[in-house]
This record gives structure tokens, sequence and C-alpha cells, in this order.
């Protein structure tokens, strides 16, 4: 699929893979593409954040009142493994943390 999108580019498109690919994994292109078309390919982690930036950033947001983490988070324990990943995928918290 992704060779698909890298010959829909236009000239000097851009081509993100945003997360992270398994270690070895080869993207399924030609890169002499990006040669005769211009095009970018990107990975983009976090955003491309500078965390030295973003993360202050989203604390002072947070201390504004600006962001409800509150509301975006919920705890489990280690025991309850199984349910952070079931509230994920209904939707009923958007960043569920495992404590142990």
């Amino acid at each position: 699929m992704l060779s698909n999108l890298a010959k829909a580019l236009g000239i000097r498109g851009v081509l993100a893979l945003v997360g992270a690919a398994r270690p070895g994994t080869e993207p399924p292109f030609e890169i002499g593409q990006s040669l005769v078309r211009g095009w970018t390919f990107k990975t983009i982690i976090q955003g491309s954040s500078v965390p030295q930036e973003f993360i202050p950033r989203l604390v002072s947001l947070w201390q504004q009142g600006r962001i409800p983490i509150e509301r975006l988070t919920r705890q489990y324990k280690f025991d309850e493994i199984n349910q952070p990943f079931a509230d994920s995928e209904s939707g009923a918290v958007v960043k569920p943390v495992v404590v142990f």
C-alpha cells in the first residue's frame, strides 16, 4: 500500500510514517522515485515535537486549566491489565495508565 501512496504524491510531496516501524522494516518503494519527483519520506514521532519545548508547554497549558488531563487519562492496577485495552478501544479513555 505504501508504494501506491508514494506513486500518488505530487512533485515535491511529503510521505510521512506516523509512529514507529519494526526494526529492520524496509519501505516498499524504490528510492529513485524521490530523485525524479523530489518528494520526501519522513517519520513522525510525538508530532515531531522537541520534548524540551513541548513538555513544558503542555505543563503550562495544564496549569492554566486548558488541558483536562484528568478527563483524558485513567489509572489501572496491573491485575486489571485487560481493561485499559478494552477502554482504549471503546473510546472510554484516551490515555490508559497502568500502575505497577
